[in-house]
């Protein structure tokens, strides 16, 4: 099952994609809600096409970025990082065996 790696205030949260649509956004009915003023209401969505997964930006105020280029729709590929506003999430195929804490470090290194 593929899934979104949330990195939010030093906590790591992974999001199972579980349904052919994800909605993602600050309004409470999104299935993944991101917590941040930046963040549009309805800022983007996942959806499901066979193996695939697009990402389409709704229109955000702020954007949708993969790899740091601004993208209004795109076919997510593994590893690829995803910002919105500036909240950063990382695809993750289904093939991937899982999450240890030395793969999160590659993605947000410790400042300290």
């Amino acid at each position: 099952m593929a899934r979104l790696v949330l990195n939010c205030e030093g906590d790591v949260l992974i999001h199972e994609l579980v349904g052919e649509l994800t909605t993602i956004g600050r309004a409470k009915l999104n299935d993944i809600v991101i917590d941040d003023a930046t963040v549009s209401a309805q800022h983007a969505m996942l959806l499901r096409v066979g193996d695939s997964y697009w990402l389409k930006d709704l229109n955000s105020t702020n954007g949708t970025q993969i790899n740091d280029v601004v993208v209004a729709d795109a076919v997510l590929r593994d590893g690829d990082r995803i910002r919105f506003g500036p909240v950063t999430v990382v695809f993750a195929e289904p093939c991937r065996k899982g999450w240890s804490s030395r793969g999160i470090k590659r993605f947000w290194p410790d400042d300290s």
